[in-house]
């Protein structure tokens, strides 16, 4: 999901808020099997290299963790010649958030003709045993594919390095190499210099499948996480009809998870281990209503448009798709499940509200803290659910944590974030629909009601006070 952060600066205090598809013959993609009845259909996808795709999506990679200090479960460095070398790990095969299971390498990087000289080593332990000295030094490449490189305004060095080949378990498919490249990025932002390490896999699984007969090209992928298998429910999966339009986009619409609708019906895709065939098939169970209420308020001009989240699927909610993305509707039928919001934007007579999973707890911006997600929007085949906002919303301090102490003179950062604390999810933007924008930095086209905030020290003096933009 993407998110939106808003500082401001008052009174020395740094405020932010986050209030938040038959292919002919020969042609890769064809039908190579269906059930009896015609509903099952299997197509056939073929090996791609990411650099020859128009997917950016895909050349993102997964962030790696770096530091600027050793790690201590690493029992041996190499001699580094920089006194700044970036130290740094990666785990793969997790999903996201996950702090242990999967596999964890460590790495680290070195200005091999002395510090500021741009780094061009990398050593990454790729036989797992934390001594970072006995696996082949990682040089970059000499001539990287040309989309392999990032277009950022304030990139200070890039570096692409050689090729890794790293072991996943396919299942049944048993372990097999993947493909991944490294890349470096040193960034300066207000004169701070920053690291980023990313690894790339670098092929993916394209071809033609079918929807409702409606035909589209669809790409099976991995973005900002590398598990090695493609069958994960949270695999990369971008549609775009070859008939022309845009491509399938609604949050969580390009995943492996999403439940597709085309022609009034519903349909999900599965897909192999190893990423060379997926699997069309009709929703087959129980559909249940969605809808938004008034909440006993003489409100009118009610609808809803976005994505549902449920533990193994994402759905559209709304109308038909227009643009790629639901139309807002009032109602609309879904599978029966448990869902929390992914992302929607619902039409509350003159308000105009954003609403997401709350990805918070208390005191640990972007941080569950363990806590489980809760899945507390129930659509039933024999009861509507209807999304009212008959809740109080409350805050949540996602920074500081609660008692934490400052001594004076200390910059205190807030993050202070409005839910709903029974559905635990976030209200990420609130406008006035009748009101035109006040200002030039107001957001949309309509006027954002930006909440005001007023910091007093416990007798009572005003400390700093302001407008907080909802992110």
């Amino acid at each position: 999901m993407k998110t939106g952060d808003c500082r401001i600066r008052l009174g020395g205090l740094k405020l932010w808020l986050c209030l938040c598809v038959l292919a002919l013959p020969g042609v890769a993609g064809r039908v190579i099997a269906a059930t009896e009845d015609g509903k099952r259909q299997v197509f056939k996808l073929r090996e791609v290299s990411v650099f020859e795709q128009s997917e950016e999506s895909f050349l993102r990679g997964q962030s790696g963790q770096t530091q600027d200090q050793p790690f201590e479960e690493v029992k041996s460095y190499p001699g580094f010649a920089s006194i700044k070398p970036v130290y740094g790990s990666v785990r793969f095969a997790a999903d996201y958030g996950q702090t242990n299971g999967g596999l964890l390498f460590y790495f680290a990087m070195d200005e091999s003709k002395g510090t500021g000289k741009g780094y061009d080593r990398l050593y990454f332990d790729l036989n797992r045993d934390l001594d970072l000295r006995n696996d082949p030094v990682v040089m970059p490449q000499q001539h990287p594919q040309d989309r392999a490189s990032l277009r950022y305004s304030d990139v200070k060095q890039q570096v692409i390095f050689d090729l890794l080949g790293i072991n996943f378990d396919f299942g049944p498919a048993g372990s097999r190499p993947v493909q991944i490249m490294p890349r470096l990025l040193v960034s300066v932002s207000d004169k701070v210099e920053y690291k980023q390490v990313t690894f790339v896999r670098t092929r993916l699984y394209e071809g033609e499948i079918k929807l409702g007969g409606d035909r589209y090209q669809a790409r099976l992928g991995e973005d900002y996480l590398i598990r090695g298998r493609l069958d994960h429910p949270g695999t990369a999966l971008t549609l775009s009809p070859k008939e022309g339009g845009s491509q399938i986009y609604w949050w969580g619409g390009d995943r492996l998870m999403a439940v597709h609708k085309a022609h009034g019906r519903f349909y999900t895709v599965s897909a192999s281990p190893t990423g060379d065939q997926v699997t069309v098939r009709p929703y087959q169970g129980d559909l249940g209503t969605f809808m938004v209420g008034p909440g006993g308020r003489t409100t009118t001009n009610l609808s809803v448009r976005g994505s549902l989240e449920a533990k193994a699927l994402a759905v559209p909610v709304g109308g038909d798709l227009e643009g790629g993305s639901p139309k807002p509707a009032a109602r609309c039928e879904l599978p029966v499940g448990d869902y929390l919001p992914n992302y929607i934007t619902v039409e509350f007579g003159r308000l105009r509200i954003e609403i997401s999973h709350n990805y918070h707890s208390d005191g640990k911006p972007r941080d569950r803290a363990g806590h489980e997600w809760v899945y507390g929007m129930t659509v039933r085949k024999d009861q509507p659910y209807v999304l009212d906002f008959s809740n109080k919303p409350d805050v949540m301090f996602a920074s500081p944590a609660r008692d934490q102490r400052y001594k004076p003179g200390d910059s205190i950062e807030v993050k202070a974030v409005l839910v709903d604390p029974k559905l635990d999810f976030m209200i990420r933007g609130l406008e006035d629909t009748t009101r035109p924008k006040a200002t030039p930095e107001s957001r949309g086209s309509k006027f954002s009601l930006d909440p005001k905030v007023l910091i007093t020290r416990a007798n009572g003096e005003k400390v700093a006070e302001g407008v907080m933009p909802f992110g």
